[in-house]
């Protein structure tokens, strides 16, 4: 069952490098897209590293903490970019109203 789990990670960890290298590829390329995909990626690296957490080294301990630390800044921005992306929408309908 141990096997199952490690290759359905994998498979999973596979896919979104490919989406994120796809996204990457595009001539215009989506922000919320590609950040989406890293806080993916860097979420599954955090849980393999929890999942062998009894055999972990001091500096894979210290590249975990790097990695929630890298996914915390890129959701804060990621959340930060909505918000911006929502006032203008609203600035533009007032804009047409007003039109």
């Amino acid at each position: 069952m141990a096997a199952t789990t490690s290759s359905s990670s994998s498979a999973r960890t596979g896919y979104a490098l490919f989406l994120h290298r796809a996204e990457l590829q595009r001539r215009c390329t989506h922000f919320a897209k590609v950040s989406q995909t890293k806080i993916q990626l860097t979420g599954q690296l955090i849980a393999r590293v929890k999942q062998r957490m009894a055999t972990c080294s001091y500096e894979d301990l210290q590249i975990m903490v790097r990695e929630q630390e890298f996914k915390r800044r890129l959701e804060k921005k990621l959340k930060h970019r909505a918000k911006q992306l929502q006032i203008l929408q609203k600035q533009a309908g007032k804009l047409k109203r007003l039109q």
